[in-house]
């Protein structure tokens, strides 16, 4: 039996690292503008938090901050929940979770985004793996659809950015023959359709004047027009306006940012890599789990805030490695094996000095480019 961890600090290092970087403004902030958009004029794609606060005639500043102050601790806590076993077991495997949790694109990304939708994407995405590890495989993966159909309605990019951490997972479990392939694919096909659905039958039924008209007047916060303009544009109109966004200043803010985070994700390819080949996963299960946590990338063609979408990828893989370690024996001790013969120290002091990945560049790069530019 391994030991049980002595009481440390070490487990609680993520929160305190995402505690320091989850602030963020109010007004004028991209995602608070969700909180108005509502289903008052009929069923709309991402408007199921806005509908939620529908029955709140004024927001104040304070009361926004609140809200979203909520949503983010509901998401540490149940975080903590979901990976207490491997958090807390003893400090090789903490160190592993520390580690993964404490990086750039992990807690303190979704403490830096700070507004809709993606702090909701990753707290539904948590209740989804609660129940996975909770409950029997089979009863898990119907109890997840409406937690899946959820998240879809919250923002249909839950598809791409933390979906594919949930096919993965159920295909290991297929493989491991806890649960039926029929499933699994039907799961896959529920959601889809679902996911069509909304798309079909989500677009705005008003002119986004309309909808910002009666959002302004529910709050003394200043709410970014372009949110319901995005809605209300086709395809190639959500196209144009991306290529227009990818100005210079933001490539050079990429390219900064990759290098940057460069041996990070360096890192997650080789912890991802070791914990597949532990798990004794075929070479066709590790390719598709890898195309899956690449899939959020897809989304660059369509936004160009790129650092969400290699937020949301990293956040996929750092999961699921969590996940094979928790539920794996024989990739918790590959895991362990590995800490004990590298320098788990300047690692970790490397992924919180890196700082979180924001919506367009990491924190640091950002930093380091106002500072030029400011000379």
């Amino acid at each position: 039996m391994e030991a049980t961890q002595r009481p440390s600090l070490l487990p609680w290092t993520p929160l305190i690292v995402a505690a320091f970087a989850s602030y963020g403004p109010v007004g004028w902030n991209y995602g608070f503008a969700l909180y108005f958009l509502n289903y008052y004029h009929g069923f709309v794609k991402r408007g199921f938090v806005g509908e939620l606060f529908s029955h709140f005639a004024w927001l104040t500043r304070g009361q926004l901050l609140l809200a979203e102050y909520l949503f983010l601790a509901a998401a540490f806590v149940l975080c903590y929940i979901v990976f207490r076993p491997i958090l807390f077991r003893n400090r090789e495997t903490s160190i592993i979770a520390v580690m993964l949790l404490s990086a750039p694109a992990a807690l303190p990304h979704i403490g830096y985004l700070f507004a809709q939708p993606d702090v909701t994407l990753f707290l539904l995405l948590l209740l989804c793996l609660w129940m996975l590890f909770n409950m029997p495989p089979l009863a898990a993966a119907c109890g997840i659809i409406p937690l899946c159909i959820i998240a879809l309605c919250t923002h249909e990019a839950f598809s791409l950015m933390f979906y594919p951490l949930v096919v993965a997972i159920l295909i290991e479990q297929c493989r491991a023959r806890r649960l039926p392939w029929i499933a699994a694919i039907a799961h896959v096909a529920i959601i889809g359709a679902a996911f069509l659905a909304i798309l079909h039958f989500g677009t705005l039924k008003v002119s986004p004047d309309t909808i910002l008209q009666e959002s302004l007047a529910r709050t003394n916060v200043g709410i970014q027009r372009q949110v319901y303009d995005v809605m209300a544009s086709s395809f190639a109109e959500q196209r144009a306006l991306v290529i227009r966004l990818y100005t210079p200043g933001i490539w050079r803010l990429l390219a900064l940012t990759l290098c940057i985070a460069a041996p990070y994700f360096f890192l997650l390819g080789k912890l991802l890599r070791r914990s597949m080949r532990a798990a004794a996963m075929p070479l066709w299960q590790q390719t598709i789990t890898s195309l899956l946590f690449l899939s959020p990338l897809l989304l660059c063609y369509l936004g160009h805030d790129f650092t969400r979408w290699i937020g949301a990828a990293c956040i996929d893989a750092s999961l699921f490695i969590l996940t094979l370690a928790q539920t794996n024996a024989v990739v918790r001790n590959a895991l362990t094996r590995w800490a004990t013969h590298e320098n788990i120290t300047a690692w970790l002091a490397y992924l919180i000095a890196a700082g979180p990945m924001g919506a367009t560049g990491i924190r640091s790069a950002e930093l380091l480019l106002a500072a030029w530019s400011g000379r």
